[in-house]
């Protein structure tokens, strides 16, 4: 045994100094790497900061009689802003993908709806909510972030945030709005998931606010559709097909051929497969149950409409002496509403989840720590832009190696379709009650026709 391991340790020690003595091949491209990526983080942030940015308060009107497939256009409206910028603008001038941040927030007790867009979309934006609510009234706000400290958590401070994340793979859909109703047609008696959101927020105290954005920006739908299809095909039992080169399929083919002559001059194999007739074999998808298959329908019908790359991020903060945690895990609660142990379900993202569980992991530091980042995140409405080799090395490094996701990979993002969107996200309709919760207090209507004009 002893005599083994030193085997083990002398073969390292030999392949180690050999991979050391060849540092002038691996190192200036590991260096490379490093400085086109810090590069190409530094001017993406220099984009951003330039971006003009406007905050919208939208009052939605007092009885929508719509349910959450209004907003559901909206979103796939917005799908239309896709201006993925080219190579150029992307590598050498730092452009990124636009995204827009639609929240939801509690001040002290009142209930708000607020859209923060790109000031040159905000006319496109405010076309498709009057499409849908012709009764709402937007109007531009000063960033109500602004009205806090900004060094929170301080001496009169407290804050707990996390972003949610997907517990499976985000190809699996999430509850949505027509599970909510699917027993019944009249609106008066939908179940409006929006709602017991709505209530939590109006039954804060004075100091205290919940802060909750949803962040998104449309995503290639080649590489999306391919995604899926492979789960797909892994759940059916379907082999991937591999189209194999023009050489390799003349190979082959001369290879079948010549198998088959040989076959026919020395048995009687041939003879007895072309009197058979082959017994056709069942469809794999018919040897699965009815839940199955409902899986497989639901990750289908995800796939089928508009998506996007998506960021759910909550924070909830407030004086010390009225600071309640209850209040946070009420808002991890109303988004358990949207799980479904067959498909998919939230969950606060451990890595960025502002607690620590034991003392002897740093647990003072890295609880502060994480609380001014998901604080800061959120002011910047922070939606990472990931340099390409992360998406690639990402098999190999991040999930055989799980200890780099909590130097690299923060914040996870998934995708979201627009009825998930408008599920998580949507305007009160006739059945929510909520006293505080703002809205056009006055039906507006057209002027009568005739009327003088003096």
């Amino acid at each position: 045994m002893l005599e083994s391991l030193k085997i083990i340790s002398g073969l390292l020690g030999f392949l180690t100094g050999f991979l050391f003595s060849l540092w002038w091949l691996w190192l200036p491209f590991f260096l490379f790497i490093l400085l086109k990526d810090i590069w190409l983080k530094n001017s993406r942030e220099k984009f951003v900061q330039q971006m003009k940015w406007v905050l919208l308060e939208v009052r939605p009107p007092r009885e929508i009689e719509r349910d959450p497939r209004a907003m559901e256009q909206i979103f796939t409206g917005l799908h239309g802003f896709n201006s993925r910028p080219i190579f150029k603008e992307r590598v050498f001038l730092g452009e990124v993908q636009e995204w827009f941040s639609f929240e939801i927030v509690g001040l002290g007790g009142e209930v708000h709806f607020y859209i923060r867009a790109l000031e040159k979309f905000r006319n496109q934006v405010e076309a498709q909510i009057y499409a849908q609510y012709p009764q709402a009234e937007i109007v531009e706000v000063d960033d109500y972030t602004r009205f806090v400290p900004a060094d929170i958590p301080n001496k009169d401070y407290d804050l707990w945030g996390a972003d949610m994340i997907l517990v499976k793979d985000d190809a699996y859909p999430i509850l949505t709005y027509p599970a909510f109703r699917k027993e019944t047609l009249a609106l008066e008696e939908m179940v409006d998931p929006i709602a017991s959101l709505a209530e939590v927020l109006s039954r804060l105290r004075e100091g205290e606010q919940i802060w909750i954005q949803t962040l998104f920006r449309p995503i290639l739908e080649k590489k999306w559709e391919e995604k899926v299809k492979a789960i797909k095909d892994k759940l059916i039992g379907r082999k991937k097909e591999r189209k194999p080169g023009l050489i390799e399929g003349e190979i082959v083919g001369l290879a079948k051929a010549s198998r088959e002559k040989v076959e026919q001059l020395f048995t009687d194999k041939w003879l007895e497969e072309k009197a058979e007739e082959k017994k056709p074999t069942p469809a794999l998808i018919t040897l699965l149950s009815q839940a199955e298959k409902d899986v497989i329908t639901a990750i289908e019908r995800k796939a089928a409409k508009v998506a996007y790359e998506t960021v759910i991020r909550f924070v909830y903060l407030g004086k010390r002496e009225v600071f309640n945690k209850a209040n946070a895990s009420a808002v991890f609660g109303c988004y358990k509403q949207f799980n479904a142990q067959d498909i998919n379900s939230f969950k606060p993202g451990p890595r960025t989840i502002t607690r620590v569980s034991y003392q002897i992991q740093f647990k003072t530091f890295r609880e502060l720590y994480r609380k001014r980042k998901i604080f800061a995140y959120y002011k910047k409405r922070h939606l990472p832009n990931y340099s390409f080799a992360i998406p690639r090395y990402k098999p190999f490094f991040f999930e055989r190696l799980p200890i780099l996701n909590r130097f690299f990979l923060k914040v996870q993002p998934f995708v979201l379709n627009a009825e998930e969107l408008a599920t998580v996200y949507h305007y009160p309709g006739i059945v929510v009650k909520t006293p505080r919760l703002s809205r056009v207090e006055v039906k507006k209507a057209e002027p009568p026709a005739g009327l003088p004009v003096g």
